[in-house]
């Protein structure tokens, strides 16, 4: 499924303040890069983080998230939101942009 480019919109105008940004089209979802770093995607309605697996997924989970499926049905790493409201989106693109730093 193709990515909802309005989501994408409103990822790109939050993350863009971290500079350095770049975009990478893959298999029908967008990518947000930070420093070579993906920090956020968005596929179909789904806004999905990198997190990691183990005690970082579950945080994600309890926060509201839920884990990406694959088309395939595959479970990965990853934890979405489906369609966010902005101060959702906001927080959790920051923390997104300090795991991608490193911080």
């Amino acid at each position: 499924m193709p990515y909802n480019a309005e989501i994408a919109d409103r990822v790109r105008a939050i993350i863009e303040a971290a500079g350095d940004v770049d975009e990478k089209k893959m298999m029908g979802s967008l990518a947000f890069l930070i420093r070579g770093k993906m920090a956020v995607g968005v596929s179909g309605d789904e806004v999905f983080f990198p997190v990691g697996g183990g005690e970082a997924l579950e945080t994600a989970l309890q926060q509201g998230a839920h884990r990406l499926t694959l088309p395939s049905g595959q479970a990965v790493p990853f934890a979405a939101l489906t369609d966010p409201d902005d101060d959702v989106l906001a927080d959790w693109i920051g923390d997104a942009i300090a795991r991608a730093l490193g911080e």
